[in-house]
């Protein structure tokens, strides 16, 4: 099972330059789940600045974003105090970010389970619901809010000839075949002034979506502000600051002429998470030995990929003991048969040496909270770039 493309899904160029991993096998997705007969073929497009997975789902769509497969994972966390879900976060900050009305209609492209609608109903229960949400979340979404219109199916399958008041888009452009032809699809579903929500993981943030192998385009704020402008929208509002980027963008006119190039921003990007990606690999190496070295047992701390990818790409599955997370929705579940625990657990587990597989974002907060409890933590030690 794998797909793969020669050229930039955005500009259609066949150059570009190669990053890290080299890796064909058992992958796993941004939902949890691994997927056997995946590649990681990563590159940054020499012309426009593109960043992409050649391989992964991508060419997969049907067959990975479907009710069978597609199942949604339990709701991410935050590491600080006042928990919010990442609906709730979404919903507050484009609140904070845009004026909007009392009433119209929105589109929610990937309303996954509902959850953000529902916190758009529950504050305008004005406004008409329209959702579109081709996988395993679909059931839920129908009966979680009062919808207008609720479509199982890819939006670029869809006769959807209405437009909208404002369009949701969150973490839904990483996952599909050329993001360019998507904001061009909701600029079209927009009314004249239209707004479009669009959240996305920012990849300069979350570097382990290197091995990701549904997170087949690697989101970047310059890069998307640019791909944003070129499709016809004028930004209003943005929030930049965190793991996950927000932007208010308004209907406008599209640009002509050849996609504009972010080529050096996203290269610098590019290697910066590279050389994450490698340190988070070696710090889950280095706790697998020194635990084996005193007798304890290694864990991995957070549910990322690239903490849940490690033991595929160093071979010690056997070696590693189980997964932290805050997260207590992840609880109870596993990673490649390994299961998720709470950092109370880990006592009683035996483990003695915990490797952080998250983002820097949260690298300091964690490793502060979690060595009181015993254990030795192995932070990433990435590389310094050159002066």
């Amino acid at each position: 099972m794998t797909g793969s493309t020669t050229a930039c899904p955005v500009c259609g160029s066949d150059r570009f330059e190669t990053l890290f991993p080299d890796y064909q096998g058992r992958c796993v997705t941004s939902q949890m789940f691994f997927i056997d007969g995946l590649g990681l073929e990563n590159r940054c497009c020499t012309d426009c600045g593109f960043l992409y997975n050649a391989a992964g789902t991508r060419g997969l769509g049907a067959a990975v974003y479907n009710t069978e497969v597609w199942k949604p994972k339990p709701q991410i966390m935050n590491y600080s105090k006042g928990v919010k879900t990442s609906h709730q976060k979404a919903w507050e900050t484009f609140l904070s970010l845009a004026d909007l009305p009392e009433s119209g209609a929105v589109l929610d492209v990937g309303g996954g389970t509902g959850a953000f609608l529902e916190c758009v109903h529950r504050d305008r229960p004005g406004w008409e619901l329209h959702a579109i949400e081709p996988g395993g979340g679909f059931a839920e979404l129908c009966g979680r809010v009062p919808l207008a219109s609720a479509h199982n199916a890819a939006y670029d399958t869809l006769d959807l000839d209405r437009t909208f008041d404002c369009v949701v888009s969150l973490s839904v452009l990483e996952h599909l075949e050329n993001p360019l032809h998507a904001l061009r699809w909701m600029h079209a579903r927009l009314r004249p002034g239209g707004l479009l929500l669009l959240q996305l993981p920012d990849f300069d943030k979350l570097p382990g979506d290197l091995v990701c192998a549904d997170h087949i385009n690697k989101m970047t704020v310059p890069y998307t502000r640019m791909l944003a402008r070129y499709a016809g929208f004028e930004e209003t509002g943005a929030d930049t600051g965190m793991v996950m980027f927000y932007l208010v963008l308004r209907k406008g006119e599209p640009a002509g002429g050849p996609v504009p190039s972010r080529f050096a921003d996203n290269l610098a990007i590019a290697r910066r998470a590279e050389s994450v990606a490698r340190a988070t690999i070696e710090a889950v190496r280095a706790a697998v030995d020194a635990a084996e070295s005193r007798g304890g047992r290694a864990a991995v701390f957070g549910t990322s990929p690239i903490g849940s990818m490690a033991h595929l790409l160093l071979g010690c599955r056997d070696r590693v003991a189980c997964f932290v997370d805050e997260n207590k929705n992840a609880w109870g579940r596993d990673i490649d048969g390994l299961p998720v625990v709470g950092p109370e657990r880990m006592a009683e587990l035996g483990v003695t040496d915990l490797a952080l597989g998250i983002s820097p974002v949260y690298w300091e907060t964690v490793a502060g909270k979690m060595r009181p409890l015993g254990v030795t933590v192995h932070v990433p030690q990435p590389d310094q770039p050159e002066a």
